[in-house]
């Protein structure tokens, strides 16, 4: 069974990433979904606590959120955290944002040895990155080219667009 777990702020959980999540699993990509919610650089964080409430109104019964601050005091993402996690990853999600950013995350290369990442595209051209800067990566790396609403440059103002019950 794939089992993947989606890192981001999710502050807050868009349609957008209710949709890539949805889709990562109707196109069999993986099995199940974890959303873990992090801290960012963002200075108007809603709470970790608060996300979780809003990520499990709009979950389905192949997804399960679950909290950082239970592996990591800080609510940062790092290797460490996958080690403690304890979940059978096979696979880590996230934002091409993210990916411009994770040779900064500890032991990222352990991460990219164990793990496959699932890098979902936004506003560049992730494939080319990857191949000038992952290059003895490029088979753990899988590129989503799909363009999701809030996740282009054309739909910035939808981009905090939520689901309903949120």
């Amino acid at each position: 069974m794939k089992k993947a777990l989606f890192v981001g702020s999710f502050n807050p959980i868009t349609i957008a990433h209710e949709s890539i999540a949805k889709d990562l699993i109707t196109d069999k990509v993986v099995d199940y979904l974890y959303f873990l919610p992090v801290e960012s650089s963002k200075t108007d964080l809603i709470s970790i606590d608060k996300r979780i409430e809003m990520i499990n109104l709009i979950k389905n019964e192949s997804e399960e959120v679950i909290n950082i601050y239970n592996y990591k005091k800080d609510g940062l993402f790092n290797f460490n955290v996958l080690e403690n996690i304890n979940l059978k990853i096979t696979h880590i999600v996230l934002g091409s944002d993210l990916l411009l950013k994770f040779k900064t995350f500890n032991n990222w290369k352990k991460i990219l040895k164990k793990y496959y990442l699932i890098v979902v595209n936004r506003d560049f051209d992730s494939e080319k990155y990857v191949k000038v800067n992952y290059k003895d990566y490029i088979d753990k790396i899988i590129i989503i080219n799909k363009e999701y609403i809030g996740s282009s440059k054309k739909a910035k103002e939808q981009l905090l667009k939520t689901n309903e019950n949120i």
